[in-house]
């Protein structure tokens, strides 16, 4: 009977330790508006959004300068238990998908109105955009 008890408390162990490895992300989910450009009158309608729902993250005014939001898109994300947003999104020419793949670290303010993400490309300096909820 020990012997049972073992091997069940073992294999409860290991299904626990195969889980999802993401977060939830309720937290992420909102209307999210850049602060590097949101505070100016008239740049304020320009500011880098990002609508967030369950399954997506939509850009809105997206530019080359808020890489690897170069322009307007939707991507799938999802957050890891690292705080890591992995996003991705998948692109038609009409022969060939071409996938686009980043990560970037995250993090909140202790409220959640404030939203940091930190991009490292290749080959340039580390980019950290600010973003508030709106």
């Amino acid at each position: 009977m020990k012997k049972l008890l073992l091997l069940s408390f073992l294999c409860g162990v290991l299904f626990v330790s195969c889980g999802e490895d993401t977060i939830d992300n309720s937290m992420f989910i909102g209307k999210w508006a850049s602060v590097s450009n949101a505070k100016d009158g008239d740049a304020k309608d320009a500011a880098l959004m990002l609508y967030v729902d369950e399954t997506g993250l939509e850009v809105q005014n997206g530019s080359w300068s808020y890489r690897p939001f170069t322009s307007d898109e939707y991507w799938d994300y999802y957050i890891d238990v690292d705080s890591v947003l992995h996003i991705s999104r998948e692109e038609y020419d009409g022969e060939d998908y071409d996938t686009e793949y980043y990560e970037l670290d995250l993090s909140f303010s202790d409220s959640y109105n404030t939203l940091t993400l930190w991009y490292k490309p290749t080959f340039s300096a580390l980019r950290k955009y600010t973003f508030i909820r709106r």
